[in-house]
């Protein structure tokens, strides 16, 4: 709990200054709201023998009391927002930025709908969490101490028996608030199951409408909502604990007190004034106790909704950039696989095993197999969405791990075997790799990837509404974007991972002659299972259990008698 709130503080203090300040005036503007019932035994103990000059004084005090009381009050406000609104966006870009930087493998593991409700009822929470401590709980404990103050000039006993009446509470809250602590954290957990089939749904509506899947996808969310049902009310339930017990303590404190005044007013222990100073200030404080002890119960969901948020910073990288990374601002493009082997965590054994290979700049190599063989994972090697078990790759004779992520796939252009495109126009799309383009750019980038006549028949052209990870457009057309947006990147080494396995055979055709012009005299890496793709590769590597077979033309491979790739071939030729 104690990192939690050194986290959260830490970004509240960023802005200390301001902060300070505003406990500075919260605290007067405690003393202006708490010292009021002190007029009140002011006035009483004047009026049996009136003075007219002195009660108009008393009452002009009172009321400029209670106007600089709405001054600060105000004040309050705007500090509190001067420190909390910008310490919220620093949170929300801080962890956005970490989500950024975690591996591949933490997306992977990680469901969109859980992070997105992590996401928001955090940033609900530093919000709510800064008025309910930095706010209401602490005017609390300054009335606290001001009311001690007050009583310790009046009697003892009355004082003492607030004291104990106030640990008790606190005491009796803690453990209740513990409770509440770990059925927030389970119904969170239901919670974040429900969003996840939510958002999964929602992703994959065009499977869910093909296969006409609608009434089985609302019973598995129904299913989901019994197990999330029974962790709300359990949630709830220890809300209303904490109403009962701590609410009848309370109450039966502030009797006790108010009783043994009255006594002592009776046998002239105390004045008139003195009990309606005592009245006046229990009545005063106990409503904000009240509201303390309730708003306690709202830190502990903070508390779990902020550890929860907060957690995504302790998320370890674990494919790091270098602490004194080269800086070289271009390549040639020679790319050394030596010894390379890989296992996924958690995965497959030995997906990579043993591969030695070298890509001479400028040179097109195709890499074929099976499904499952590795010729995607050496992609992702050559990337850094994982580093290898052993071994290492290099480019231009420098280990990739020297280059920052940011910089080493700066030199890459991918054309993935599924795009997925932002909720924004054609034109956006295309321009994502490149921070210059101009509209004439993406035009010319459009017409190598044969999708410039299609864009233009449409009423909005360029700036039409691709829609979420582009479900307005048909696969071929997706990907023939996704070319034009390698195309217009201007990479050193080009990746394509079947980059045409949607379009029919005359697109095809017109991407393959674009695609062979664009690449020209750039490193360039094929995934295809179309051999026809591949076929003016100058290198073509058969991989097969995790390793090299086979590699050389199309013609030395097809000359090779009971050859993988001439097997391969022969069954795609037949077909």
């Amino acid at each position: 709990m104690f990192k939690i709130y050194a986290t959260y503080y830490g970004f509240l203090l960023k802005y200390k200054k301001i902060f300070s300040l505003f406990v500075v005036v919260l605290f007067l503007l405690t003393i202006t709201d708490s010292i009021q019932p002190y007029f009140y035994k002011l006035f009483v103990d004047n009026l049996p023998t009136p003075v007219a000059g002195k009660l108009f004084s008393l009452l002009v005090a009172y009321i400029v009391i209670r106007i600089v009381g709405v001054l600060l009050d105000t004040l309050s406000g705007w500090l509190s927002d001067k420190v909390v609104i910008p310490a919220s966006v620093d949170a929300r870009l801080k962890i956005f930025k970490k989500v950024q930087d975690l591996d591949f493998a933490f997306h992977l593991s990680k469901s969109t709908g859980s992070l997105i409700s992590a996401f928001k009822r955090g940033d609900n929470a530093f919000f709510d969490f800064h008025h309910t401590v930095n706010l209401n709980l602490l005017k609390a404990i300054f009335s606290f101490f001001i009311l001690m103050f007050f009583f310790t000039q009046i009697n003892i006993e009355v004082t003492v028996l607030m004291v104990i009446s106030f640990a008790l509470n606190l005491v009796l809250a803690k453990f209740l608030i513990k409770s509440n602590i770990t059925t927030r954290r389970q119904f969170n957990e239901s919670e974040d199951k429900v969003s996840d089939i939510i958002v999964d749904n929602l992703i994959n509506f065009e499977t869910v409408k093909l296969f006409a899947k609608e009434s089985k996808e609302y019973h598995r969310l129904q299913s989901q909502f019994v197990d999330w049902n029974k962790k709300l009310w359990a949630y709830a339930n220890s809300f209303r604990l904490i109403d009962i017990t701590v609410g009848g303590l309370a109450n039966a404190g502030l009797f006790l007190i108010l009783i043994i005044g009255l006594q002592k007013v009776i046998s002239f222990n105390l004045t008139a004034g003195e009990y309606i100073m005592i009245l006046g200030f229990v009545s005063n404080f106990y409503p904000k106790f009240f509201e303390v002890i309730f708003d306690l119960r709202n830190v502990a969901k903070h508390n779990a909704d902020m550890e929860r948020y907060f957690s995504i910073l302790n998320e370890d990288v674990v494919v790091k950039d270098p602490l004194h990374p080269v800086t070289n601002k271009t390549i040639t493009g020679q790319i050394d696989f030596q010894n390379i082997s890989f296992t996924y965590p958690e995965g497959k054994r030995n997906a990579i095993k043993d591969i030695n290979l070298t890509i001479r700049p400028g040179q097109s190599v195709a890499f074929v197999g099976s499904s499952g063989v590795g010729k995607t994972t050496l992609i992702k090697l050559l990337m850094r969405f994982y580093d290898p078990t052993s071994g290492k790759i290099t480019i231009d004779g420098t280990n990739i791990k020297r280059f920052t992520k940011d910089q080493l796939r700066s030199y890459m252009g991918v054309v993935p075997q599924e795009p997925i495109l932002f909720n924004d126009t054609i034109s956006y799309n295309i321009a994502y790799g490149s921070e210059n383009a101009g509209q004439k750019d993406i035009e010319a980038a459009a017409k190598m990837a044969n999708l410039h006549d299609f864009i233009v028949s449409l009423p909005l052209k360029y700036l039409t509404q691709v829609g979420e990870r582009g479900v307005k457009l048909s696969g071929g057309q997706k990907q023939r974007l996704a070319i034009a947006r390698m195309i217009l990147s201007d990479p050193e080494i080009v990746i394509f991972d079947e980059a045409t396995s949607q379009l029919d055979s005359d697109s095809e055709q017109k991407i393959q002659e674009a695609f062979w012009h664009a690449v020209k005299n750039k490193t360039t890496l094929i995934i295809a299972h179309r051999l026809s793709t591949i076929a003016r590769a100058e290198k073509i590597v058969v991989m097969e259990h995790g390793q090299i077979k086979e590699y050389g033309s199309h013609h030395q491979l097809l000359a090779i008698p009971d050859g993988l790739y001439r097997h391969f071939w022969s069954l795609q030729s037949q077909a």
